[in-house]
Formats: C-alpha cells, sequence, structure tokens
C-alpha cells in the first residue's frame, strides 16, 4: 500500500516510451502502471535503446540472473571433517564418474569433529545429479534407526540433515540412489556447516559425472 502511495505522488501520467533492441524497433510502450517489465531471451550481448516521450521521469533497469556451470570452489575443512564414499549394492567402493543405467548405490557422508567443543545444529547439504534418482525411504518404512539426527528433509534433488555433533565425535548418514537417466551430470560438492557459526564448515569439491 505504500508503495501505491509513492507511486501515485511520483508519477505523472503513463509510462510512455519507444525502445530498440540490438538496434531493431520494439513495441512501443505506452501503459497507465507505474512499472513495466519485459522479457529479453538471453544473448552473449545486449544493447537497448529507450527514448521518453512521456512527462515524468522513467528510471530502466536491464537485469541478468545466471548461475554457474561448475562449482570453482575448492574442497576445505577445519574443526569440522568430511568424507564421502560411494558403495555399490554389495557394500563395495564405487566410482560414480561413470554409472551403469539402473545402477543403485548408496551414498555415505561422514562428518567428525575435530575441535574440543560441541557444536549444535550442524546442516548437512547433499545435492545430486539430476540423472540420479534418491530412493526416500521415509516412504518405504526402511529409514535406519542408527542414524542420530533432529530433522532430515529429503526432496527431489537434495538430501539436507540436521544433527548435533559432540567434540571428538563423528556422525556417518547414508543415502540410496540410483543412476537413472543417461547423460553427463555435474555433481556438486558436499558441504556441512554449523548453522549458527557459520566459519565452521566443511565442503567436498564437484565434479562431473556420467550415466551410460
Amino acid at each position: 500500500m505504500a508503495m501505491a502511495q509513492l507511486a501515485e505522488k511520483m508519477g505523472s501520467g503513463n509510462i510512455d516510451v519507444d525502445w530498440t533492441l540490438n538496434g531493431k524497433k520494439m513495441a512501443a510502450v505506452n501503459t497507465p502502471q507505474a512499472f513495466h517489465q519485459v522479457d529479453l531471451k538471453t544473448a552473449p550481448n545486449q544493447s537497448v535503446q529507450i527514448s521518453n516521450k512521456g512527462k515524468g521521469k522513467v528510471y530502466a533497469r536491464l537485469t541478468a540472473f545466471t548461475q554457474p556451470l561448475v562449482d570453482t570452489l575448492r574442497a576445505a575443512e577445519g574443526s569440522l571433517r568430511l568424507s564421502v564414499d560411494y558403495l555399490d549394492a554389495a557394500g563395495k567402493p564405487l566410482d560414480v564418474k561413470s554409472l551403469k543405467q539402473g545402477t543403485e548405490f548408496t551414498a555415505v557422508v561422514t562428518v567428525r569433529n575435530s575441535a574440543e567443543q560441541s557444536f549444535t545444529d550442524l546442516a548437512l547439504l547433499q545435492v545430486f545429479p539430476s540423472g540420479w534418482e534418491i530412493f526416500n525411504e521415509r516412504l518405504t518404512g526402511t529409514q535406519s534407526a542408527a542414524e542420530a539426527y533432529n530433522y532430515r528433509d529429503i526432496r527431489d534433488d537434495r538430501v539436507l540433515t540436521y544433527f548435533n555433533l559432540r567434540a571428538g565425535q563423528s556422525a556417518t548418514f547414508r543415502s540410496r540412489l540410483q543412476a537413472a537417466y543417461r547423460g553427463n551430470y555435474y555433481l556438486p560438492a558436499v558441504s556441512c556447516q554449523a548453522m549458527y557459526e557459520p566459519r565452521e564448515q566443511a565442503r567436498t569439491s564437484g565434479m562431473w559425472v556420467e550415466v551410460k
């Protein structure tokens, strides 16, 4: 309501502009609204020119949102130590860089507290490639009672686990997976952080994986 009152006070007539995109004349904008947005197709270079034909001031903004293709941050550890292993159905180590479609396996994450203090409210984040599917064992009733955590959130592409860890203690968490869809995918880093002490964190490094 406050923004509506401000727009009414500051506005003086319609938004009335001509504009070009990369030298090409686009459809003119003439609207009584205080705000107007146009979505542009992604291109390496964008050139926009605007001509204000109205009586009031016009403020233009060109905004772009991007997401890096790969994670460039390196593995790191401190008081928290993090290790990730992948095991096949027989419990043997498995190289996930290249998997056959339909392979079922388990991601095993171990977090160790090497500090002399306890940590509460640790957050473990595992994001999996879109070619892998997560078995939600809460739905099948096969969830392991041996894993001690405060809460676990299992989504389509990630597992978030929240737990406490005493000094010198380690905790292990498992996630059942399947290589479901053929293709090349990026496996993001696994990270663990103390939610109220953000400097206390550990992370692995990401890598490319393939499902054949």
